[in-house]
């Protein structure tokens, strides 16, 4: 009888935690999504090598590559809440790609904004008057393609023997 207890509570606790980890993200996505009204997007992600505490970077910059929101989630816990990362508001994603220090960045915080700022430099811009792109990657992905009949692709049929 104790045992079914134990694993009772401990179903509970996982629960719970499961509960409030599903809250915490889906704060933070509202939050990358408010962003994307900035510019492109793009989240990059610090942690130490084994257990410890992550850090989410999210960035918005414009067409000429300048960061214009940014917003940073660190903590332990599922209580922690993004919160604005104006240090990194204004600087080039060049430099945050690169390895130069950010003053105000502390190495999980660097490793996060870097990933990110890579990210949005290697994604191509959406092209005049397509629709808002839908990754949060901030990256524009064409839909369509060869398999589907476009972009000159050509079927080729082979003769039934």
């Amino acid at each position: 009888m104790i045992y079914l207890k134990f694993f009772i509570a401990i179903a509970l606790a996982l629960s719970v935690q499961l509960f409030l980890t599903a809250r915490q993200s889906q704060a933070f996505m509202r939050q990358v999504t408010e962003l994307r009204r900035h510019g492109r997007v793009a989240i990059g992600l610090g942690r130490r090598h084994w257990f410890g505490r992550k850090v989410y970077v999210a960035l918005a910059a414009t067409s000429n590559g300048r960061v214009t929101h940014a917003i940073l989630l660190r903590g332990v816990t599922q209580f922690a809440r993004a919160k604005p990362a104006p240090n990194l508001v204004g600087v080039t994603l060049r430099t945050l790609a690169s390895e130069k220090p950010v003053p105000g960045c502390g190495r999980l915080e660097r490793a996060a904004a870097q990933q990110a700022a890579t990210t949005l430099r290697g994604s191509p811009e959406p092209p005049t008057g397509s629709p808002e792109p839908r990754s949060t990657a901030g990256g524009w992905h064409p839909t369509g393609g060869a398999d589907q009949g476009r972009e000159g692709a050509q079927s080729v049929s082979s003769p039934v023997k």
